[in-house]
């Protein structure tokens, strides 16, 4: 499975890299939004882990471009965040499919659910084009 990781933090990327690597999950990392833009055009990808810290555009916003372009790779979007989630954010993520894990978070964690969100099913259209 092709995974992108949407983390401008490198370490917190290269960790849920690694975590997922065991799982059989290929992973690229995107570091702002931009970049992600540009791997969603450049290759299949299957899942995402988004942080909604990231530059370039705020996370859920960019979460809801790809609900509207894609809502099947939005439904298998898992949102790590260390942010206060208020209702309304809550509620926003939720309207696009998407899975929440807290940070900080442990390997165990990450697993079960990237297990339990990505495993929704999917039908891969064209990319953000």
């Amino acid at each position: 499975m092709e995974v992108l990781i949407v983390e401008d933090e490198r370490e917190i990327a290269e960790l849920i890299r690694d975590s997922l690597k065991p799982l059989g999950m290929k992973c690229r990392i995107a570091p702002d939004a931009g970049a992600a833009d540009r791997a969603l055009a450049e290759r299949r990808v299957e899942a995402v882990t988004l942080d909604l810290g990231i530059p370039g555009r705020p996370g859920v916003e960019w979460l809801e471009i790809i609900a509207e372009r894609q809502p099947q790779l939005a439904r298998r979007t898992l949102v790590i965040t260390g942010l206060d989630l208020q209702r309304e954010l809550v509620e926003r993520l939720a309207r696009c499919g998407a899975g929440i894990l807290a940070k900080p978070f442990s390997v165990a964690g990450l697993h079960e659910a990237a297990r339990s969100q990505f495993a929704r099913p999917i039908h891969l259209s064209a990319n953000l084009n």
